[in-house]
């Protein structure tokens, strides 16, 4: 995602509401008309939004677009989070759909830590001006918030050209490493992207890039070629085993990818190659 040539004759987000809270409890089931933004200040939680959960943590921003539904949850309710929410709307960006950012991208970005200051100091402003009823109030509210949706799109920008040719392909090869190591362990394309500081929409792409195929695609791939040699090696374990063994909860899915990628069936692929 690229922004470029914004004009900001035109660029005027209104502040709707502003909220700083401590998530206690699991929030209803919603949606909304505007643009909200969530930055967690400190402890864990759970964003779901659109029926995808999310980890979020100290320093995350979550972006939730119009009309999209959502929940956030406390991940322990003796160790709760403090977020700060802003609701606003009346803004474009030139390459965007009105009054929302990085629809249908990963709506999670995790900041830098020399980036976090600034945030939490947008917040301080942010809360301060609020409460106050001054004159010139709702330009300075514009003005702070204009400058944390700005910082926000630095932090995606950073955050997609972080990764040069060399790192991406430092990306794919620790993604096949995992995949050879891990297959038969239930496998979270979101836990790898955490573990890599990058969102999974990133990972995926630049594997997609240097490998050619979509990780899933490869880690079943992965998971069957396992399979075909357990199947030729093992005669006394069962399908049902085998899947299991290589990652698949359930057998008739695995012989229904096995028939897929090999052309036989489990059953047909051994006794032909055995007999």
């Amino acid at each position: 995602m690229h922004i470029t040539n914004i004009d900001f004759t035109n660029f005027s987000p209104n502040m709707l509401f502003c909220v700083k809270g401590i998530r206690q409890d699991k929030e209803n089931t919603h949606s909304h008309n505007h643009m909200e933004i969530a930055y967690i200040i400190s402890g864990k939680a759970i964003f779901n939004i659109d029926n995808v959960s999310y980890d979020v943590e100290e320093g995350d921003i979550v972006f939730i677009n119009p009309e999209q539904t959502h929940y956030g949850m406390p991940v322990s309710t003796e160790k709760p989070s403090l977020e700060f929410f802003m609701g606003f709307s009346n803004f474009k960006f030139n390459n965007m759909i009105e009054n929302t950012l990085f629809l249908n991208e990963y709506p999670i970005i995790k900041t830098t830590a020399s980036s976090r200051k600034k945030f939490l100091n947008l917040i301080d402003f942010i809360t301060e001006e609020n409460n106050l009823e001054q004159t010139g109030k709702d330009f300075m509210l514009q003005s702070y918030l204009t400058q944390f949706i700005l910082l926000a799109i630095r932090e995606k920008q950073q955050e997609n050209n972080i990764a040069s040719e060399s790192k991406k392909s430092n990306i794919s090869k620790e993604m096949l490493s995992y995949f050879h190591e891990h297959f038969a362990e239930k496998i979270s394309l979101e836990q790898i992207a955490k573990n890599l500081y990058l969102s999974p929409f990133y990972i995926s792409k630049v594997f997609k890039e240097e490998i050619g195929e979509t990780p899933i695609n490869y880690l079943i791939k992965v998971r069957l070629e396992n399979a075909k040699d357990l199947l030729l090696k093992n005669k006394d374990l069962s399908i049902k085993e085998i899947s299991s063994i290589v990652g698949y909860e359930d057998a008739y899915h695995f012989s229904k990818s096995f028939k897929k990628y090999y052309g036989l069936s489990p059953v047909e692929y051994k006794k032909l190659h055995i007999s």
